[in-house]
C-alpha cells in the first residue's frame, strides 16, 4: 500500500480567491483541501483513497460532498500526455498520463487521453473517498489535484478568473484550475505549473540490504551446523 500526507490549509493555490457567492463563503474552508492519497491492492484491483479536510454537501450529492472536485491521472506506462486537463498543470517531460480518473459528489468517472470516459465506481467510507479503478495494481505514477466543482466545466473544474466575482476563481494570470494538488513543494509547483509525480520510493541501497541478508542467513546456517 502507498500512502502521501499532504500540508492541511494549503488549499489556495497562489493566493487564489474563492468566489464570493453564500454557497462557497458558507461552507467554511477545507473542502478543496487535500490531506492524504493512497492507493493499494484490494482482491486484485487497485483502489484509490483520497482524504480531504472537511466535506460539505449543500448540493446533496448522493456521495456526501458536493464543492469539490478531485482528479488522479495515472502515469502507467512510457510516453503519455503531458497536459493535465481540468487541474491545468503539465506532467514533467515524458512522465505523460495514460488514464485518469475524475470524482465529485455526483459520481465517479474513468478519463482516457483522447476523451472516453466511462463510470467507475466510487464510495465514502468514514472520511476517505475510495475510487475502484478496475486496473491491476502495479509501480504507476500519480498525479492528484484538487478543484471547486463546476458542473458545466468538461472536468469539472472551475476555471480561474482575474476579477473575483459570486462564482469566479480568483487568481493570478495563467494560473492552474486546481487549488490544492499533491506535492512536496507545491509552491514551485504553481510557479511553473509542472506537477511532479508521486510514486513509491524503493528502499535505499537495495543491493547492500540484500547483501546483509545473505550474511546473517549464511551465519545462521554455520551456527547450527557447528551445534552439538
Amino acid at each position: 500500500m502507498l500512502f502521501f500526507t499532504d500540508p492541511p490549509g494549503d488549499d489556495h493555490g497562489l493566493a487564489y480567491q474563492y468566489p464570493m457567492a453564500a454557497l462557497f463563503q458558507e461552507a467554511g474552508r477545507g473542502y478543496a483541501d487535500l490531506l492524504g492519497f493512497g492507493a493499494e491492492a484490494s482482491s486484485g484491483e487497485l483502489v484509490l483513497k483520497v482524504r480531504l479536510a472537511r466535506y460539505p454537501n449543500p448540493l446533496g450529492a448522493p456521495l456526501g460532498f458536493s464543492l469539490a472536485t478531485v482528479a488522479v491521472y495515472l502515469d502507467t506506462a512510457s510516453g503519455g500526455e503531458e497536459d493535465l486537463p481540468g487541474a491545468g498543470f503539465k506532467t514533467p517531460a515524458g512522465e505523460g498520463w495514460e488514464v485518469a480518473f475524475l470524482l465529485t459528489g455526483f459520481g465517479a468517472e474513468k478519463r482516457t487521453p483522447r476523451g472516453e470516459s466511462t463510470p467507475v465506481k466510487a464510495e465514502k467510507v468514514g472520511e476517505e473517498l475510495l475510487l475502484h479503478t478496475g486496473l491491476a495494481p502495479g509501480a504507476y505514477g500519480f498525479y492528484v489535484a484538487v478543484g471547486l466543482y463546476d458542473p458545466f466545466a468538461p472536468w469539472f473544474f472551475r476555471p480561474t478568473a482575474l476579477e473575483p466575482g459570486p462564482w469566479t476563481l480568483a487568481a493570478p494570470p495563467g494560473m492552474p484550475n486546481a487549488v490544492d494538488v499533491l506535492a512536496q513543494n507545491q509552491a514551485e509547483a504553481y510557479r511553473t505549473r509542472v506537477l511532479p509525480p508521486a510514486r513509491q520510493t524503493p528502499p535505499p541501497y537495495p543491493s547492500l540490504l540484500a547483501f546483509g541478508l545473505g550474511l546473517v542467513s549464511f551465519l545462521l546456517a554455520f551456527l547450527l551446523r557447528k551445534s552439538p
